[in-house]
């Protein structure tokens, strides 16, 4: 096992764990996190050994609560906009690894932790998690690609219902819409989850490359026109410009509500 500061690496035969290991911050997603996972997932892809991975947040009260706000800079969200940020980056990582990754759900589950579950290939969850995106509430736009793989799995309706209300959903109700494959007590999470990962791993690998790429393909042709992109970036820089924007960060270092003005 190799424990990184943020990371911990866990190799056993063809399944590898990735876990986010910032429990006393509930799994805050940090830039150095998200690029050490993408490392490690290009890493494990060069060496053809593991057929499965499964991520998971340490200790029992979060997957991952989110990007870390602290590390927020002044254009972070046109640069996660252009594929250049720490968090599109692992997204793509995640897509791009060869063989099936299972986010293994074992805490709540917020913003880009949340993307970072709806990214993976399947999610099995505690049935006492929440899940919730709440980019409204902090003054701040989600990236195209970022809802657009929600609208994938979901559909735009329960998509807009998660981006629009901000507010988080129960185990119950993201099963049922299929946000999550499965939820369970968190007894048999564990069991549960390495279980399958053990199955898929002992599947044809050629097969498992083919069916995810497949599916990647097919997701990835929900492409923008030029037009429709420069629309995007604009909407996308009026935002992070806004005084709302400001206001949404002063209000969560200060844990008190926005008070947004529209501006």
């Amino acid at each position: 096992m190799t424990e990184l500061k943020e990371l911990i690496v866990e190799e056993k035969g063809a399944v590898c764990t990735l876990t986010f290991n910032r429990p006393e911050k509930r799994n805050l997603l940090t830039p150095g996190m998200l690029l050490e996972l993408s490392t490690q997932l290009e890493r494990l892809k060069e060496g053809n050994k593991v057929r499965c991975v499964v991520i998971r947040g340490s200790g029992e009260k979060a997957f991952s609560s989110g990007y870390d706000i602290s590390a927020l800079g002044k254009n972070d969200m046109i640069e996660n906009h252009e594929g250049k940020h720490p968090v599109s980056l692992a997204m793509k990582s995640i897509e791009n690894f060869p063989y099936p990754i299972i986010a293994m759900i074992n805490g709540h589950a917020f913003g880009a932790g949340l993307e970072i579950a709806v990214t993976s290939d399947i999610r099995i969850s505690t049935n006492d998690c929440l899940f919730g995106m709440p980019p409204v509430k902090l003054g701040v736009v989600y990236t195209y690609t970022g809802v657009r793989r929600f609208i994938n799995l979901i559909g735009p309706g329960y998509t807009k219902e998660l981006f629009l209300i901000g507010s988080p959903i129960n185990a119950e109700r993201a099963e049922r819409i299929g946000l999550v494959n499965f939820a369970m007590p968190k007894s048999k999470l564990e069991e549960f989850t390495y279980n399958i990962a053990s199955d898929i791993s002992e599947n044809a690998p050629l097969s498992l490359k083919a069916i995810k790429e497949m599916t990647n393909v097919w997701q990835r042709n929900q492409i923008l026109n030029p037009k429709d992109e420069e629309l995007i970036r604009k909407l996308t820089t009026e935002v992070q410009d806004s005084e709302d924007y400001k206001e949404g960060q002063r209000a969560f270092s200060e844990k008190r509500k926005p008070e947004f003005k529209g501006k």
